[in-house]
């Protein structure tokens, strides 16, 4: 269902906007249906949470749930899916990198960290100028549409020393890779994420040692909302 959503963004409108549409009200009916059976009955979880927040007696309507859960299920599933397909298919380019992850499960932070930067599921966002905005000389009129590239910026040098090279032992910076976003739009499950993919990755790393490609990956057009691989053939050994 997310995957079929986030065809809004492949360029294929035309061929697309059905399929579209009726995912959006597919998930639409299932979310004001969990909605519905939580303010009924109540749970310890994120759901129960959001419908009793309360800021100086204002709730959040039905409709601000309906798009807040959307976007945790849609991110909670289709982001970190993509991001660990992206990373498979990165260390199997750098093979030397798996196996050291192999061998020292405990950089897993660092490798998530180093994927995220090198190789990021979301590499690019779009926002509006609410004000006049002056930026290194530049003025951003109020009303402006910038499409900030994150992809780019988790390459700058004066960040990021030997950015081109992907190193899962490269020591922490001051500012971490921005695939997560930054500021108040800071992706909300970014823990869930890194938690996930900390796992994973030295788990697969044991397991599938002597990671190679069997074949060309295909991905997703690069203006995909949330970028990953379509198609990923891999071979490896056999692991523990």
């Amino acid at each position: 269902m997310a995957s079929d959503i986030l065809r809004i963004f492949n360029g294929n409108i035309d061929r697309d906007a059905e399929l579209i549409m009726r995912a959006q009200d597919d998930l639409d009916e299932y979310v004001r249906i969990l909605i519905d059976k939580r303010r009924s009955e109540p749970r310890e979880d994120l759901l129960t949470d959001l419908i009793a927040a309360e800021e100086e007696g204002d709730r959040l309507t039905t409709e601000e749930l309906v798009t807040m859960v959307e976007a945790v299920i849609i991110g909670g599933t289709d982001t970190t899916r993509n991001q660990l397909g992206l990373a498979i298919s990165l260390f199997a380019h750098h093979p030397e990198q798996w196996a050291v992850l192999a061998s020292q499960p405990e950089l897993a932070p660092r490798a998530v960290e180093e994927v995220m930067r090198y190789f990021g599921a979301v590499r690019a966002t779009g926002r509006y100028a609410t004000e006049d905005i002056e930026y290194r000389d530049v003025v951003f009129p109020r009303g402006t549409v910038v499409f900030p590239t994150m992809g780019v910026a988790n390459f700058d040098d004066s960040v990021f020393p030997d950015p081109e090279i992907f190193d899962i032992t490269r020591e922490p910076v001051g500012q971490p890779q921005l695939t997560f976003g930054s500021g108040i739009h800071y992706c909300l499950g970014a823990s869930l994420a890194r938690a996930e993919l900390q796992v994973a990755l030295p788990l697969l790393a044991r397991r599938m040692p002597n990671l190679r490609l069997a074949g060309d990956p295909e991905f997703k057009p690069a203006t995909s909302g949330i970028f990953g691989a379509d198609k990923l053939q891999v071979s490896f050994d056999a692991g523990n």
